[in-house]
């Protein structure tokens, strides 16, 4: 018996692991666009958004931010709406994170 628990671990661990993924929209003079692919249990790394941006929930959900001392906010993004997000202060960064158990999808629309 544990010989077989020992495949099914070997397996699952061997098994490739959601990312976000970025598919890019279109990129201009004045403002540049992408849709975010946010799969249940994914991560971004730390980064940064120093532009005005709208987001757009395609397939909505709560992503949750989370800083670099672990403070962690949730905004919910309903399917069809718009948000207008303002840049993050000199120096702040974060990471996005799916808690949730399923995909969640934005586009993004970032001024220059």
């Amino acid at each position: 018996m544990t010989w077989r628990l020992g495949i099914v671990l070997a397996i699952a661990l061997q098994a490739p692991r959601a990312e976000m993924t970025r598919v890019p929209q279109f990129d201009n003079d004045r403002a540049v666009a992408w849709r975010s692919v946010i799969p249940p249990h994914t991560e971004s790394t730390l980064h940064r958004h120093d532009r005005y941006r709208t987001i757009i929930g395609i397939v909505g959900g709560d992503l949750t931010t989370v800083s670099p001392d672990g403070k962690k906010t949730v905004t919910r993004y309903e399917t069809g709406k718009a948000y207008w997000q303002a840049p993050m202060p000199a120096g702040e960064t974060h990471k996005d994170v799916n808690e949730t158990g399923k995909t969640i999808e934005l586009i993004v629309v970032e001024m220059k």
